[in-house]
This record gives structure tokens, sequence and C-alpha cells, in this order.
């Protein structure tokens, strides 16, 4: 070990003695640091006081735990109810949920197992088949429900529906199904049995008339049998029109039902004709969208009662050339005649024909049986331009015809026709 010199020695003691407070100063601050660090970490879990410190002798708050939440689980109520038999076809099937949601619907039945629609309400907690269900068919239902609490329910039901003692048919459609017709020709379903007024309703919704372009128009009970569709003013030129008699299952008495669907699909032409006729002034006069295209002299029935021409708004029903015509009224009035350019407005024989035995023709109304006679040039003339359908109005007589005699539809005002309807006017199916 080297020997350090007597000055060297005292520097050493010396920068020893100097270093010491400097050490112990640092100590110190160390200490102040830890002490200062705790404060922060026991801070973190304690009430804090006014002085900036923690409060002596306070306890820690606990968090809050949540209360768990039961729900009920999911029921399903079907209707019909699962094994039951001779359900009424017309009575929708529904079904509804408690404590969840319908997330699954399946209804099937029938020779094909077609699957029928139905229409969720009520936050999806219920749901309503379409329509009418098929006669004498088997069904198959299935449903799903999701609930609250997160579980899925299934439940099922399997039905029947009955076979009815009576049936409601169609016997006749007008138009013919792919004609094309003029702007005044209603549409015409007469069908096998009468429906009684309380189901007349349920009938009407499920005959649905669609056009293009859209129009609202009702049904109408022309007889207890017949029912037809027109709309407020006659049809627009080149309207298409289909027509969905969706009849099965359709209720139409205590005991009776549809049981089976038809259609018929038709276009309105491209021609508005419309022959005009005022017997008091002797006159005709026919228009063609809105023109006038021709006038004639003409004579109408006789007066009285009995021959006195029909007034109101008529739609051409057909054509002949030549027509028979009967009619034996008494003595010196009887006749047997083959009648020339003969164009139909009602089914008890009235025609706008041409008439060359009537001197009176545009000046009196004392030859024709109830019929409009022209002269001959005149009533070919118009028996050419006359289309199905088309629209022949009369006037200036006091005797007016019936919805029934012909297609006579336009001759009742809207209120009337409306008044007439169980369901009311209709635009494409849907209510108006």
């Amino acid at each position: 070990m080297a020997q350090l010199s007597g000055m060297t020695r005292r520097r050493a003691i010396l920068g020893a003695a100097m270093a010491a407070p400097v050490f112990t100063a640092l100590v110190a601050g160390f200490a102040a640091a830890g002490s200062a660090a705790a404060s922060v970490v026991a801070g973190a879990g304690a009430k804090v006081g006014t002085g900036g410190g923690p409060t002596k002798g306070a306890a820690a708050t606990p968090s809050a735990t949540p209360t768990p939440v039961h729900y009920p689980p999911a029921s399903v109520n079907l209707v019909p109810a699962d094994g039951a038999a001779n359900v009424d076809p017309s009575i929708p099937v529904t079904v509804t949920a408690a404590n969840g949601t319908v997330t699954s619907v399946q209804l099937s039945g029938g020779s094909a197992g077609d699957e029928t629609s139905g229409t969720m309400a009520a936050a999806n907690t219920t749901w309503t088949s379409n329509g009418t269900l098929d006669i004498d068919t088997s069904y198959q239902l299935q449903v799903q429900v999701l609930g609250k609490d997160g579980k899925t329910v299934t439940a099922t039901s399997s039905f029947s529906t009955l076979k009815p003692s009576s049936s409601l048919g169609v016997d006749s459609m007008w138009p013919d199904d792919g004609s094309t017709v003029g702007v005044g020709q209603p549409i015409r379903i007469r069908f096998n049995n009468s429906v009684s007024p309380e189901y007349r309703a349920g009938v009407e919704k499920a005959c649905v008339v669609t056009t293009t372009p859209a129009v609202a128009g009702a049904w109408y009970w022309a007889d207890d049998d017949m029912m037809d569709w027109r709309p407020n003013d006659f049809w627009a030129v080149n309207t298409k029109v289909s027509v969905a008699l969706n009849l099965e299952g359709v209720r139409s008495g205590s005991s009776r039902f549809g049981v089976k669907n038809h259609s018929l699909a038709f276009t309105v032409r491209d021609t508005d004709l419309r022959l005009v006729v005022d017997a008091k002034a002797f006159r005709a006069t026919c228009y063609a969208d809105g023109s006038d295209i021709r006038s004639w002299p003409i004579d109408t029935g006789k007066p009285g009662e009995t021959f006195v021409t029909w007034q109101g708004t008529f739609s051409v029903l057909g054509k002949g050339n030549p027509v028979e015509m009967k009619g034996n009224y008494g003595p010196g009035d009887t006749y047997d005649d083959e009648v020339a350019w003969a164009t139909q407005i009602t089914y008890s024989g009235t025609y706008v024909h041409a008439a060359p035995w009537d001197g009176g023709i545009g000046h009196a109304n004392d030859d024709s049986h109830g019929c409009i006679h022209c002269r001959t040039g005149d009533a070919e003339w118009f028996y050419d331009q006359a289309h199905v359908g088309d629209v022949v109005q009369v006037t200036g007589t006091n005797k007016t015809v019936a919805v029934t005699n012909g297609l006579c539809d336009w001759t009742l005002p809207w209120a009337q026709w409306l008044a007439g309807s169980a369901y009311g006017a209709t635009m494409n199916g849907t209510p108006v």
C-alpha cells in the first residue's frame, strides 16, 4: 500500500468530510420521494380530505353488482289448433307470440303443398294468413318464436278445412276473356247461386279488378246472383283490365263456399265512340274521341208505356245483318221481318237499325216498337263503326232502362252505384 504524504493525507480527509453532508442530503431526498410515492398509492384507494391527504379510518366503496333479469319462457298460440277438423276456410289462420317475437311461419297444404302467405304485425308478435284457405284440404303450420330469454320455441299444428254442402260457382263472365271492347263495357259476373247480403263484402273483396292505368271502381249487386264492376266514368281508351275471382274458400251463405277460382282479361279499344240519341229532337249524333263525326235523323218508339224507347246509357251488346224481329200486338200490329244493319243495345230487343218502311224518320215517333229507326245508309254506317262495349245514350223519353236489361250500368249515378256495393270502391284491389 502506498504511503500518502502529509499534504496529500490532509486533502483526502477534507474531501471525505465535505462529501458526507452531500451523501446525507441524497439519502434524505430519496426517503422523502419514497414517502410521497407511498402517499399517492395509498390515496388511490382512500377518501381524500380537504387537506389533500387520505381520510383516516375510511373504507373503500365496493362497486355495485347488477341484478340479473329473469324472463319467462316464450309461448305461442296457433289458430286453428293442432288436430282441428272442418275448419272454416274463410277464417284466417293466426299466430300470436308472448314473451318473444315470431321469426318463422310456414303454412302449407293441398296436393301441391303450396305455401300460404301472411302478414306480420304488432312488432312481429302476430301473424295472419292472407286470403282464404282451400276447401276440403289438409294444412300444416310450423312456427318459430325467439324468446326474450334468447331461447327458440317451435310450435306446430296440423288441421283440415271443411267440405261445403253447397257451392258458389260462376255461370258466366262478361266481357269475353281476351276481347277488345268499347269504353262503356262493364264487368259482369253471374253466379250459380245467390249470395246472402251479409257475405257480399267478402265476395267483392275476393274479386280483384286490376287496371293499367289504375282507376277506382266498385262492384254493384244488380241481383242476388249477379254483380257488375265499373269505374265512375267510362274507361280511358287502351286501358288493360284483368279480373281475378279468388272465390275458393270464400263464404257466400251459411254453408255455401266458393269452390274454384276464375279469371279474365280484356283491353279497351283505342277509340272512344259514343252515339247520343235525342228522342225529342228526332236526331242521333255520333262522337269519336269527343269530336262530332256524323249526325242523322231518327225515329223512336210510339207514344205510350208499351212502345216508348228506353232512355239511359247502354253498352253495345252485338250486331246482326240481318236480324229477325217478330211481334204480335193485336190486329193490325203483327210482324215477322228481317231487319238490316241492326246494332243491339238491350236484352229486351232494342236495336239501332235500318227502317226503310218508316216514313216518319226525322219528324215523328210513330212507327217504332221501341227501336231506334234510321235510314238505311245511316244504320249501315253506324253498324260499321260500332263495337261491343261502345256507348249509346238515349234522352228525351219518360221510361228509364234497368241496369240488367243489357249492360246499362252507367245509367246509374256514381253515388247510387256505390250504395249498391257492400265492400266499396277499390283501386287495383285496395280500398279507396
